[in-house]
Order: C-alpha cells, then structure tokens, then sequence
C-alpha cells in the first residue's frame, strides 16, 4: 500500500488487489475503506465522495445492530432469570431413569453369573465393559510379524 495523500479529512492509500485484479483507493481513519478504481479519473473521485457520503447510513445501520443487540441481550437476561417451568418434571423422569439404570445393572449381573457362576465365585469385581483403549494399547504393543520378501520379478516367491 502507497500513502498518496490526504483527501476529505481522510489519509488516502493505493493498492493493487491481485485477487480481484484491481487498484483500490483505501480511505483510512480508524478503520481502512476501500473503494475500487477504474479508468475515468472524475469517476473515481465520485466514487471517494460516495464511499465517504455513506458513513453517515453506515453509522445508522450500525447503531440500530447495536441497539437491536442491546434489546436482545435483555430479553435473555430476563429469560435466564426465570425459573425452570419443567424442573419437577426432570427431577422425576431424572430419579426414574436411575432406577431403570440400577434395573438393567442388576440384569446384567444376574445373566453373567448365570453363563459362569464359577467365574462369579472367584472373582466379586463388578462386571465392566472391555476397554476399547486397553485392547488397542495391546495391538499395538504386539511386534508386526516378519512377512517374507517376494521379488516382483520372480512370480514363484524365490
């Protein structure tokens, strides 16, 4: 970017946008402003006066996205602030679940001491899933076995 000069108050910059295969005016304050160039010089300084004219709608959008968030944001906290109209209702289907939880865990360990009741005997550990984790560790613990090189030229394996 090439500092030209000042232009309405503003520090006028060129640049060249190679994606989009361009020059471009950037108006600098605060923010940067860009305003694409073409061939007719008045036309582009209509283009400057025109980006430079519509900060004040700008300004006005962007006032209004912040007021609109403003009325938003209170109507969460106001949301937020009420209390839970379902919270019975949870705590019931919540201690309901745990005991179909405690239901199917007895199940279970009726039905696996009935396959190996002498297994249940000597061991009294609480039955577990196998772990996914463990059993990958193990495989990968194993050493890959040796395979034989086979030449590519000779088609009997010698």
């Amino acid at each position: 970017m090439m500092l030209l000069g000042t232009y309405r108050g503003f520090e006028l910059n060129i640049r060249f946008d190679s994606f989009k295969n361009e020059h471009q005016a950037v108006l600098r304050a605060e923010l940067s402003y860009p305003v694409s160039l073409g061939d007719d010089a008045r036309g582009n300084i209509t283009r400057l006066d025109n980006a430079i004219d519509n900060f004040t709608d700008r300004i006005a959008d962007a006032e209004n996205a912040l007021q609109n968030l403003e009325q938003q944001k209170q109507a969460a906290e106001v949301e937020v602030a009420k209390p839970f109209a379902q919270e019975e209702e949870l705590a019931e289907k919540s201690a309901r679940l745990a005991e179909l939880n405690a239901l199917l865990n007895i199940d279970r360990d009726r039905s696996s001491s009935q396959d190996a009741p002498e297994e249940a005997e000597e061991t009294e550990a609480p039955a577990t899933r196998p772990s996914v984790l463990s059993a990958l560790e193990e495989k990968a613990n194993q050493p890959e076995p040796v395979k034989p090189f086979k030449s590519y030229l000779d088609k009997e394996g010698r």
